[in-house]
């Protein structure tokens, strides 16, 4: 009897530049040629306390799935490798506004939303509002607290006013009774610039 190791899907590098650990540096990274479009932590300790958020998380990406294919389509001229200071702004503006459009406080719920507000545009705030409308009861329930960070986030992408970016986020949930639970989300960003800020127009699962 033989056992068939399962294929593994091909893998490409792909170059960004961005925002890590305070300077702004070119990297590789892989990512899957092909595959479904899914948002999974990369790394869990303890009991998972913010289910809910990643659910909303998984759902907004499906949404932007195919608009975040378009846009990127779309971008021609990439100068994100020689561009340095709009490479740097962009990627501090659109990690710093993910970091705050996903983190929730129960007994707070207008600062996540006046962020998605300020950052989102478009089809993706409407969308955006529509799948939160899903976490807000079983955030008050369970007295959840959640905080998100961007680790790193690399432009892969720049064409004017337009922008293509891989944002990493640390996510940390509390609940009411204490329990706590950590993990991390990858998600790929297309954004726009508009007298001179960046908003995002789509998001998907990197």
């Amino acid at each position: 009897m033989t056992t068939k190791r399962a294929d593994k899907p091909a893998r490409r590098a792909v170059k960004v530049a961005g925002k890590m650990g305070g300077s702004t540096r070119v990297a590789l990274l892989e990512v899957p040629e092909e595959g479904p479009v899914v948002v999974a932590p990369v790394r869990r300790r303890g009991a998972v306390v913010f289910g809910a958020i990643a659910l909303v998380m998984a759902g907004l990406a499906g949404w932007f799935a195919i608009e975040a294919r378009d846009a990127t389509a779309a971008l021609t001229h990439n100068t994100a490798l020689t561009d340095v200071a709009t490479t740097a702004e962009v990627s501090d503006q659109i990690g710093k506004a993910l970091g705050t459009v996903f983190s929730y406080r129960y007994d707070d719920p207008a600062k996540s939303e006046q962020a998605a507000k300020a950052v989102l545009t478009g089809p993706a705030l409407g969308q955006y509002d529509q799948l939160f409308a899903q976490v807000r009861g079983l955030a008050a329930e369970q007295k959840l607290v959640v905080t998100s960070t961007a680790v790193v986030s690399g432009v892969k992408v720049l064409d004017g006013d337009r922008a293509s970016l891989l944002v990493f986020l640390d996510q940390t949930g509390v609940r009411g009774d204490g329990q706590r639970s950590t993990g991390a989300a990858q998600l790929s960003v297309s954004a726009e610039r508009a007298e001179g800020k960046w908003r995002v127009t789509a998001l998907a699962a990197a």
